[in-house]
């Protein structure tokens, strides 16, 4: 058992991942109840997708999993997350940073379940069944076959044996049909490869408000800057090198925050439909946004303006979530009043997308 996420004394179904909507093929995937829009949450480091609340519900009241989840509030509030091992079906508690970070570092992931003993604990799905089979008997269920057409009963009971997909009341389900489904801003075409760095590295928040921050953060666009002297007023000449970002996103009204360490020419490209509100370029040396008229821009360079708003993160990890007020994030959203929704970066990158 590791500090930074807890064990559960019990296993999962075969078929939970897909009873409670989550239909990728990640090893590891994990759960969160999103409070400020009454939905659940799933995120496997790469895709964050919206699931299936009822079975959510059925889950955690039921009789083997309301004892060992029930300090956690996992069915009300968003500060602990519900981890799947697919493979060896084990299942873990965790922070959410703490979870969405290990989801990003694989290797972590991998030295936990070697650590954890591999298959050793799994349930068969026999025994699964048999437990399951006694769902009936528990308040919640009985509460919800007096409630529900015995069809959609019978569905609810079953599904985290059979997983049948998406089964609620119509009451819930009119109310997730009035909430902004939640789809991922981070696109695979990313580019820090090539003339780029190849250590991409992303981070997917929350959604929630009226208006989302993205964040993009690199700490150069190219490796050639030139005989240059950092103390003299000729490190102004230094010339600028281009980062293609394209805003395709049209959910809310989007604040852009830049950020790098070397001088960058942003080149934005916003397709019709995406609204972005203001630009924020953090750097150490001068900032050039291009590519877009009519929209607000924050220039926040120690070399042209003699400051900057905080750290120059180009990584997701301690510096990005640290609660030190100077860090870059907590910053930005203070800045700005709202989570921050995205963040998109690598040491040397060429291009990005927020879609």
């Amino acid at each position: 058992m590791s500090n930074l996420v807890q064990r559960l004394e019990i296993t999962a179904h075969p078929q939970l991942e897909k009873s409670l909507g989550y239909r990728g093929d990640s090893r590891w995937v994990a759960w969160r109840w999103e409070p400020e829009i009454d939905q659940l949450i799933s995120s496997d480091g790469k895709t964050v997708g919206t699931g299936n609340n009822m079975a959510w519900l059925v889950f955690l009241q039921h009789d083997l999993v309301d004892p060992a989840v029930q300090k956690y509030n996992l069915g009300e509030g968003d500060r602990y997350w519900l981890l799947l091992d697919t493979a060896t079906r084990n299942l873990y508690v965790g922070e959410g940073k703490t979870v969405q970070s290990l989801l990003e570092q694989p290797e972590s992931l991998a030295l936990l379940a070697c650590l954890d003993g591999g298959n050793a604990d799994r349930q068969t799905a026999e025994t699964w069944q048999q437990t399951l089979s006694q769902l009936t008997a528990t308040p919640v269920v009985s509460h919800l076959k007096n409630a529900l057409p015995f069809g959609i009963a019978a569905a609810l009971i079953g599904a985290l044996g059979v997983g049948t997909g998406l089964w609620v009341v119509p009451a819930v389900q009119q109310k997730l049909a009035e909430k902004t489904a939640f789809i991922s801003p981070i696109s695979p075409a990313a580019n820090c490869g090539l003339d780029g760095s190849d250590d991409f590295s992303a981070y997917i928040g929350s959604s929630s408000g009226n208006k989302e921050l993205h964040l993009i953060g690199v700490y150069e666009a190219n490796a050639d800057h030139g005989n240059r002297n950092y103390l003299s007023k000729s490190a102004l000449a230094k010339p600028s090198k281009r980062i293609e970002i394209k805003v395709e996103r049209r959910n809310k009204p989007i604040i852009l925050a830049l950020s790098a360490y070397e001088p960058v020419q942003w080149n934005i490209t916003a397709e019709p439909g995406a609204v972005i509100e203001k630009i924020i370029v953090n750097g150490y040396h001068k900032q050039t946004v291009s590519g877009v008229s009519g929209i607000p821009i924050e220039e926040h360079s120690y070399e042209e303006t003699g400051n900057y708003i905080g750290d120059f993160i180009y990584k997701w990890g301690a510096t990005a979530e640290s609660s030190n007020t100077s860090s870059l994030v907590t910053k930005l959203e203070q800045i700005n009043r709202t989570s921050l929704t995205s963040f998109q970066g690598c040491y040397r990158g060429t291009s990005f997308t927020i879609k």
